[in-house]
């Protein structure tokens, strides 16, 4: 679009500026004469005030005719189609790319307005009483899941900033939970605090920690690309990258093997991506597989999730009429003699 207005000479730091105006222009609510009043007053250090207020006017100007194209990257898109053998889930996908899906709050128990599970609502302009946010398709990944751990006491990996640990606590479970954040422990404990609950968080490095306990049950909640969240954040489809994505894939791997080695015998890892990628699902899992012959995968009985090899991913059709959701990955582990 701003070929139309610039020359191949253009500096690249005003090519920039200008992309950033654009995008505020089309997406922000700030006003368009403040956007572009800032832009000049910015752009003032680079001698270039003039080009930016005349090429942000001229767009300005012909605002109504100019077409916004949305498209999705190739490879983004390659990766869906990998996943998604059908037709029918693709094109939904395609078409919602960029629309938001609805924001949901969790109630801590059985709500009279829920519409999905008694316990999810849509959010609305302020959270309810006893509710915390989280997406539908992250609550489903722990409603399917949950009942498989082997008792009632969890380690929650990488737990910050709280949601699966706190719907967790709610379904009657003790929750250990561990990260490494700090940014992410203050966010799990204003959770906590907002909705009056005891749950112990702890930055440890869940690579560095030692079995002190018997430890049946664990929630990989793994580090990721996040994108699943491609509707939340169309600007992770850009950033596949797959070198950043083998190291995403190694430090899996290393939790992964850190949860089996603590692992009690018979005890069950729920591991969890918000991606869709195969190096950080069903690779990760196949790895896993064939280098510990004492782990076997689980089926899951959900209509809300696909089959995928030996892990399973959200179905966003399933959702389709409640606003859709975020795409999640999970396989259920289990360690044996």
């Amino acid at each position: 679009m701003l070929k139309k207005y610039i020359s191949d000479r253009t500096p690249k730091n005003i090519y920039i500026i200008l992309k950033i105006n654009l995008v505020l222009i089309f997406f922000s609510k700030k006003p368009q004469h403040a956007i572009v009043h800032d832009a000049v007053e910015f752009s003032k250090q680079f001698d270039k005030s003039k080009l930016i207020n005349a090429v942000l006017r001229n767009i300005l100007r012909d605002q109504e005719n100019l077409k916004l194209e949305k498209n999705l990257p190739d490879n983004f898109q390659k990766v869906l189609d990998k996943i998604f053998s059908s037709s029918k889930i693709r094109e939904y996908l395609y078409q919602t790319f960029f629309t938001k899906p609805i924001d949901y709050q969790i109630s801590l128990n059985n709500h009279k307005e829920a519409i999905y599970e008694k316990r999810v609502l849509p959010f609305k302009s302020k959270l309810l009483k006893n509710c915390f946010v989280q997406d539908i398709g992250n609550y489903e990944v722990i409603h399917t899941t949950h009942q498989f751990f082997q008792s009632k006491k969890i380690l929650d990996v990488c737990s910050a900033p709280g949601g699966k640990s706190i719907l967790l606590h709610s379904l009657g479970y003790e929750v250990d939970c561990i990260d490494k954040s700090n940014s992410q422990i203050i966010k799990f404990k204003q959770n906590l605090k907002r909705l009056g609950l005891n749950i112990k968080i702890q930055k440890k490095d869940f690579l560095k920690l030692t079995k002190k306990q018997n430890i049946s049950s664990i929630l990989l909640d793994a580090p990721c690309s996040a994108l699943g969240t491609f509707r939340r954040n169309p600007d992770v489809a850009s950033k596949i990258n797959q070198s950043k994505l083998k190291r995403n894939q190694k430090i899996q791997i290393q939790m992964l093997d850190k949860a089996i080695n603590i692992l009690d015998e018979n005890g069950i890892i729920v591991y969890i991506v918000c991606s869709f990628h195969p190096f950080e699902t069903i690779n990760v899992i196949d790895k896993i597989a064939q280098k510990h012959k004492n782990i076997r995968t689980l089926s899951l009985d959900s209509d809300k999730m696909i089959k995928r090899q030996n892990g399973y991913f959200i179905n966003p059709l399933k959702f389709k009429d409640v606003g859709g959701s975020d795409i999640f990955f999970v396989s259920v582990l289990k360690k044996t003699k």
